[in-house]
């Protein structure tokens, strides 16, 4: 999550068309470390919803953001949110993001634990030492289309939570 300081869709710095009506931060732009910013709460925000709702479009801005919607779900420890992100990511942008998670935030991948239980895999803690294909497969859904539709199902079910 970013600061809505910060954001594209803030109301009176953004530079996207659509506007947040609802900025939760409290910070001045200047930011004191002692002032309460959203972006330490990890609850959903527009911002989240707008990459969401536009990243399967292949959305420039929503790609670009998707990371900061990882760190909302993480933060917030809001498994139904992670999922979707990456039910509507594209392949490539699935990849990339299941890496970042990998590498910055390992200890979260328990949260994607109903995917890998679907394909038949044990849940994980955080990233093996050696990292199996299996488990990037289930999260990536790569070219097996048997698995990819039963993948597909599973997002969607998980994901409907939102």
């Amino acid at each position: 999550m970013m600061c809505c300081n910060e954001c594209p869709f803030n109301p009176k710095t953004g530079k996207a068309k659509e506007k947040c009506s609802k900025p939760v931060c409290k910070c001045s732009s200047e930011r004191k470390k002692d002032t309460f910013c959203a972006r330490s709460i990890g609850t959903r925000c527009f911002m989240d919803y707008y990459v969401l709702n536009n990243l399967s479009k292949g959305d420039k801005l929503a790609k670009e953001l998707a990371v900061h919607t990882i760190q909302s779900a993480l933060i917030g420890r809001d498994r139904a949110l992670l999922i979707a992100l990456f039910y509507v990511a594209p392949t490539k942008l699935r990849s990339l993001l299941w890496k970042w998670l990998g590498n910055n935030e390992s200890r979260s991948l328990w949260m994607l634990n109903p995917i890998f239980n679907s394909q038949g895999l044990k849940e994980l803690e955080n990233l093996p030492e050696e990292p199996n294909q299996l488990y990037m497969q289930a999260i990536i859904g790569e070219e097996n289309h048997s698995n990819g539709v039963q993948q597909n199902s599973m997002l969607r079910r998980l994901s409907h939570e939102l």
